[in-house]
């Protein structure tokens, strides 16, 4: 279950990014943690971008990659018809410090 501590985390991550020059990225590593899809989540990414080269972030860059990953077909038929539990363990930045990772464990 997703905890408030996890939420804050993941708040702290995105705030970082507000700024700064583009482009970052939210990867949500569904498709990367259910190898039970095959070839469903083939072509599919589940990595989404936040801002865009050149141009500072705003908050409404990581509301839109947010959206785009709770919206995306790909990924709900994948999260909801390929028999992997999911439980959500909470977000990472990269080392790079430009991707905000879920992290899933089963």
């Amino acid at each position: 279950m997703l905890e408030v501590r996890d939420l804050l985390t993941a708040f702290e991550h995105f705030q970082g990014m507000i700024g700064k020059p583009g482009p970052y990225f939210f990867d949500c590593q569904v498709i990367a943690h259910n190898h039970f899809c095959g070839n469903a989540g083939q072509g599919a990414s589940d990595v989404f971008q936040i801002g865009e080269a050149g141009r500072d972030v705003e908050p409404e860059d990581i509301f839109a990659a947010l959206r785009a990953a709770a919206q995306d077909e790909v990924l709900t038929d994948v999260r909801s018809n390929y028999g992997r539990s999911y439980y959500h363990e909470g977000f990472r930045l990269s080392s790079d410090g430009k991707t905000v990772r879920m992290i899933w464990g089963s």
